[in-house]
């Protein structure tokens, strides 16, 4: 059993790897059981179809970004403390998954019946305490008119452009590898700064 499910976990991890970097379309089967270093007849004994594999790499995906995020908005910390947090939580996520965001968004603009029927069913809504906190910010007068939508999504595309968008930015800055990651640590600090410097009355 313990052999099984290392097995398992070393074709996961493989699967990951090859998704993440090619997609669904992309990846091969035979690819994700040399990176594996087994068989393609024993990846089939674990994964019956290319389909369920990549669900389980797909799902695992979202998990790893949302859950968290809606953990951080539904919390009893302040705007500003939720907004430093979120963005601390994307650089890392990112950092340690660096083909994590394109591959979710590729995915999610390619099947976007999959994405829609997965988050249907894991009953994935943005916390109504983060709107109410958002909309009293707002009538008691500290931060400007905004609605909470787009307050959110001014956070994470601040934070996920630079990410998807990766080979863009070293093109036109000419940033090598060091340069590009050192860019991303320092917006990781701007971020916060300029979110909530935007939206002051």
């Amino acid at each position: 059993m313990a052999l099984e499910k290392e097995t398992e976990e070393k074709i996961f991890t493989a699967a990951q790897e090859v998704f993440q970097k090619k997609g669904f379309d992309g990846a091969r089967m035979q690819e994700i059981a040399d990176e594996a270093e087994i068989n393609k007849s024993m990846l089939h004994y674990y994964y019956r179809s290319k389909d369920k594999l990549f669900m389980a790499v797909f799902q695992a995906g979202v998990k790893k970004i949302l859950p968290k995020l809606l953990g951080v908005l539904g919390s009893d910390k302040t705007l500003e403390e939720k907004v430093v947090q979120i963005v601390d939580f994307y650089y890392y996520i990112f950092k340690v998954n660096p083909y994590l965001p394109a591959f979710v968004i590729h995915e999610m603009n390619m099947h976007p019946e999959r994405f829609r029927d997965f988050i249907i069913s894991s009953q994935i809504q943005i916390p109504q305490k983060f709107k109410e906190q958002v909309e009293q910010e707002v009538a008691d007068g500290r931060i400007m008119e905004i609605k909470p939508e787009q307050f959110l999504i001014n956070i994470v595309s601040m934070c996920m452009m630079p990410v998807i968008a990766k080979t863009m930015v070293q093109v036109i800055f000419s940033f090598d590898e060091r340069e590009y990651k050192e860019f991303l640590k320092e917006r990781k600090a701007l971020i916060p700064e300029l979110i909530m410097k935007g939206v002051k009355p």
